[in-house]
């Protein structure tokens, strides 16, 4: 299912892709060779609660190791897709649900940002210098950090 236009996604930027000053590395927006799409969490699953309540459903389902300097980043899925319509129409955010399994719960939240180019492109990296210009907030990625 495509996420409605309204919906707010939150991306894990480890430590190594927030510089010295701060600042995100829009490297955290291209594909890595082996994946399809970036995983991602959809907070308004979670139902109208408020956002501090919803990041941390995030974090208590994440099937990541999350560090302490490392950061949740906050994209609107229509502001994103527009922002990028001309250069990648292809772009969609696609809600990929995970099921329990031995280790982890279930994740409601979980989705995925396809259409992207490979990784390793020019254009990968002219688009995820894109993304990156409408990241709305950088939210701690562990609780109290």
């Amino acid at each position: 299912m495509e996420l409605p236009e309204d919906a707010h996604v939150v991306r894990y930027a480890s430590p190594q892709h927030i510089h010295d000053d701060g600042s995100l590395d829009s490297s955290v927006f291209r594909l890595r060779p082996q994946d399809a799409g970036l995983s991602s969490n959809w907070l308004e699953v979670f139902g109208d609660i408020a956002r501090y309540q919803q990041l941390e459903q995030v974090r208590r389902l994440s099937r990541l190791n999350m560090r302490p300097n490392g950061r949740l980043v906050e994209l609107n899925v229509g502001l994103t897709k527009r922002r990028l319509r001309e250069r990648l129409p292809t772009l969609s955010f696609r809600h990929r649900p995970l099921a329990a399994d031995d280790q982890y719960a279930a994740d409601p939240s979980h989705s995925e940002i396809t259409g992207l180019p490979p990784g390793d492109s020019p254009q990968a990296a002219l688009i995820g210098d894109m993304i990156a210009e409408v990241v709305l907030n950088r939210h701690p990625a562990v609780s109290g950090s």
